[in-house]
């Protein structure tokens, strides 16, 4: 946690305090309308602050900061207000977080409760966003932008799934140094750009430029889609990993991607292997996998030292087809802008992924294996984030343009304009 102070220029806010009617959209609400949804937006206090979050299935990160006084893509240290973290659990909702958040950041500055409320928020959710609003199953809270802005008294609140935060952090990076090159291709400028990262689940996005000229993220459920076994020769091995585990999840006809790539699917390849290969089991890994929840970290570390055959096979797999599923987006968005590999299983598992451990340009192989347009995939830029923070970057970053479009310095995205009444 911390505070910050710097100097800040006083914005003047050109838009008027108004109040929002929010109309009902759907057929079913304009038969049978619910209450209509009033809130009277605020006028702009001389120093504004933006709150911005990174909303997990476990943890809740917040950071509120002062509005730089020029623009850039990093919120500079000196703009920082205040940041902690929360434990989920621990609340019944989402705004008992924020507005214990706010309180002690209140307390933390020289302002103190007399802290003006933050002008505007933008939160990133692990969960599918439709019409700002975002049910987060595993807590039982149900996130809806506007009510939160109403209850924190802030002018508007954008809530976009976490992997498009990723997207925006993407903006942030300096890929000579926050990354790694999987393929050194030359990056066109304007061209669509991609990205997957695997974590919990496998995220997917792609970006393009948008009216202002800059790039804005479209975010995908492409991790849901199927999965498509490879087969090298007579070996049908990925085959019958997508049988055992239709079998395993009781799956009528198909098995999505991310049971895969994903560190879930680090440990469904492991125990498909434990399965299909029983005489190479080492039972010291095993037992210590078992014992803690099935934890892929456990079958990761095992085939980094050397210690399991097994777990190594696993993360070759793994590396195979996360790769594979790479080049299928190329196909599909042909980012000659680049095409970016995030998330914490990626920055975990490294080493395998650029080849130091495990087999040699597994990855790289994998995504160039496409048949007669392999040579259109060469062209492509495709790069390894190291970091962790994306998320985190990308909200400010985002943040910080819904910023300018309230001040009518920025055009309004076109993503965001059936949130905003």
């Amino acid at each position: 946690m911390g505070s910050g102070a710097g100097k800040q220029t006083k914005y003047e806010d050109k838009t008027e305090s108004k109040t929002v009617v929010v109309e009902p959209k759907s057929q079913k609400d304009k038969e049978n309308p619910p209450p209509k949804f009033v809130r009277t937006l605020s006028p702009m206090p001389p120093e504004p602050m933006l709150l911005c979050a990174d909303v997990g299935g476990t943890n809740t990160r917040l950071h509120l900061f002062r509005v730089p006084e020029t623009y850039t893509a990093m919120v500079p240290p000196e703009c920082m207000v205040y940041h902690a973290k929360y434990s989920n659990v621990q609340y019944d909702s989402f705004t008992e977080v924020a507005q214990d958040f706010l309180k002690k950041a209140a307390l933390s500055t020289k302002v103190g409760l007399g802290m003006p409320a933050p002008y505007l928020g933008c939160f990133a959710v692990a969960g599918v966003v439709v019409d700002n609003k975002c049910n987060l199953v595993n807590l039982g809270w149900r996130m809806d932008g506007n009510h939160i802005a109403e209850e924190l008294g802030m002018r508007e609140v954008y809530l976009m799934n976490d992997f498009e935060a990723q997207g925006y952090g993407i903006l942030t990076l300096d890929t000579k140094t926050e990354c790694d090159v999987l393929q050194d291709s030359p990056v066109v400028p304007g061209a669509p750009i991609a990205l997957l990262g695997a974590g919990t689940g496998l995220g997917e996005a792609f970006m393009t430029t948008g009216e202002n000229g800059d790039y804005e993220v479209w975010p995908s459920e492409g991790g849901h889609k199927e999965f498509a076994p490879r087969q090298e020769g007579s070996t049908n091995l990925q085959t019958e990993m997508m049988q055992y585990l239709q079998i395993r999840f009781s799956a009528k006809s198909r098995i999505s991607v991310e049971r895969i790539v994903s560190g879930r699917g680090i440990a469904n390849i492991y125990q498909f292997m434990a399965w299909k290969f029983p005489d190479k089991l080492k039972k010291e890994v095993h037992s210590r996998f078992v014992k803690n929840g099935q934890d892929p970290a456990v079958i990761v570390e095992a085939a980094r030292s050397g210690e399991s055959e097994l777990s190594l096979k696993t993360m070759d797999l793994f590396v195979g087809a996360y790769g594979a599923e790479a080049g299928v987006m190329a196909l599909k968005f042909m980012p000659f802008g680049g095409l970016y590999v995030t998330g914490g299983v990626s920055a975990k598992t490294r080493d395998f992924i650029v080849g130091e451990k495990g087999t040699p340009h597994a990855f790289i192989d994998a995504f160039l294996d496409k048949g007669r347009v392999s040579t259109m995939l060469t062209r492509v830029p495709v790069f390894l984030c190291r970091g962790e923070d994306l998320g985190e970057r990308g909200v400010k970053l985002k943040a910080m343009r819904m910023f300018a479009e309230a001040l009518q310095r920025r055009q309004q995205s076109k993503g965001r304009q059936q949130y905003t009444t």
